[in-house]
């Protein structure tokens, strides 16, 4: 029986309190526990949960079981299709390649022209010259600085795969935060209106002396108590909100289907469709070393590696001789028998080891760039592998919390529910051990939604290489062209 969870002498006291409860309070206190818990804004009555007989027989989770892991895939793609922050990544990644197609040729040719010996001012007598020159043996040059184009894609590709990361997992984080704290907001108005209830007939038993003030005083504190976290979760239902309109954008569209995905979503079925939203694998090493690999910081460690290598190379072919020939035609004046044409050849070398101090410098200072980029590489892996440990532990105990509550445990004790009502209704039970019980279901049922919110925060941040960053956007500074 319902009674012996809280305890047989307490119902025995119970039983000559309950017959003086007057009857409208009863009636409302009746109504208020018939109210479905995860009832809406307006008051509707769930549909009944199936026996246990039935659900042992339903081993397929049913239809609406699979609506929140499609709601969220849809909230996603909208938020990558119309995110700012994406469309500030992909314009990056078009410069980045547009630099890259334009980097890498040969230095256009050369002209120049000159006039010597010309006495008095007497071009006609003067020395008149004109000639194309160009640079040549420029392939190890070029091909450095096609290299490091090539790594600035890179880091744009990266920065761009990591924002869609982020996007995504800040989605899936917001939209359920939001959905789970309207049904925990949902849920403590259930229960607020069960305290008004229950502290409508503890009032009229202690008008009559069935009561003590103290018993009124409990229920009213609660009742603040109650409603000061409902007014929490609103406040974090409406953040979590202006989280999701920061990522999707300012259209009236994205907001639309905003607004439409999450009053689906925040429905009864979310707590119970947790395997759905969430992977059903746990984090094994081998997915962590994926996630790592694949987080956006590492990748852009990697960049920086390529790219200070890059840059020594292109150093190192700047630092070689630069060769430049030209040719052209002279015209030589000659005051007796006029002027004469020839031709004018010549090549222009640069000496490097003229300035040795300063190419071993340079040459040093690349050798200490590529080594300093090794050592952030190391160490960013190290912080996030950290990261991702972190939040891989975090999941696992949240999908042990979220298999806890799915056990029979918690269904056994919604279904004492109609029984500890009946039992109130009939004497057995008194109001404030109703009361005691109700809160208990709550805080059950609630604690449920925060593991399921703790699991897919965990999951997000497992997701996106542990990264905590506000903003989804990495950037790369451009390098210095020689």
């Amino acid at each position: 029986m319902p009674v012996r969870l809280v305890g047989g002498s307490a119902c025995a006291r119970s039983r000559r309190r309950a017959s003086a409860v007057p009857v409208p309070s009863s009636l409302a206190l009746a109504a208020a526990l018939t109210l479905a818990p995860w009832a809406g804004a307006a008051g509707q009555v769930a549909a009944p949960r199936p026996t246990p007989s039935v659900a042992a027989r339903d081993a397929q989770p049913p239809l609406d079981s699979l609506a929140p892991a499609r709601i969220l895939a849809r909230l996603q793609e909208a938020a990558v299709a119309a995110s700012p922050a994406l469309a500030a990544g992909r314009a990056n990644l078009d410069a980045a390649r547009a630099r890259a197609r334009a980097t890498g040729f040969a230095a256009p040719l050369s002209v120049s022209a000159g006039v010597s010996e010309t006495p008095n001012g007497n071009l006609d007598q003067g020395n008149l010259s004109l000639e194309v020159g160009r640079a040549f043996f420029t392939g190890p040059r070029l091909r450095a600085e096609r290299a490091v184009a090539a790594v600035d894609v890179q880091a744009a590709e990266a920065s761009l795969a990591a924002a869609e990361r982020q996007v995504r997992a800040s989605v899936l984080r917001e939209a359920v935060r939001a959905a789970g704290a309207q049904l925990v907001a949902r849920r403590l108005a259930s229960e607020d209106l069960l305290l008004t209830g229950a502290e409508e007939g503890v009032r009229a038993r202690f008008a009559v002396g069935e009561a003590r003030y103290v018993d009124v005083l409990r229920l009213r504190t609660e009742r603040l108590r109650v409603q000061s976290e409902r007014a929490a979760a609103l406040a974090e239902a409406r953040a979590a909100v202006a989280a999701l309109g920061g990522v999707l954008g300012a259209e009236d569209a994205t907001r639309a289907l905003l607004g439409a995905g999450l009053d689906t979503l925040a429905a009864p079925s979310l707590a119970e469709a947790w395997r759905h939203v969430l992977p059903p694998d746990q984090a094994t090493d081998s997915l962590i070393t994926a996630f790592v690999a694949a987080s956006g910081d590492v990748q852009l460690a990697a960049a920086a590696v390529a790219r200070a290598e890059a840059e020594r190379t292109l150093a190192t072919a700047a630092r070689r001789p630069q060769v430049e020939a030209f040719g052209g035609v002279q015209r030589i004046g000659q005051a007796n028998n006029g002027p004469t044409l020839g031709p004018s050849l010549g090549v222009t070398v640069s000496l490097p080891f003229t300035a040795g101090q300063a190419n071993r410098l340079g040459a040093a200072a690349a050798e200490q760039a590529v080594a300093a980029a090794g050592a952030a590489r190391t160490a960013t892996q190290a912080a996030v592998r950290a990261r991702v440990q972190a939040a891989a532990e975090r999941y696992a105990a949240a999908r042990e919390r979220l298999a806890v509550f799915d056990a029979a445990l918690l269904r056994g004790a919604r279904d004492e529910r109609e029984g500890a009502l009946a039992s109130y209704r009939t004497g057995g039970l008194s109001l404030l051990e109703l009361v005691d019980f109700e809160r208990a279901l709550a805080r059950a049922e609630i604690d449920r939604i925060r593991a399921l919110t703790d699991a897919v925060d965990a999951w997000a941040d497992l997701a996106s290489g542990g990264e905590v960053d506000d903003e989804p956007t990495h950037t790369l500074t451009a390098p210095e062209r020689r």
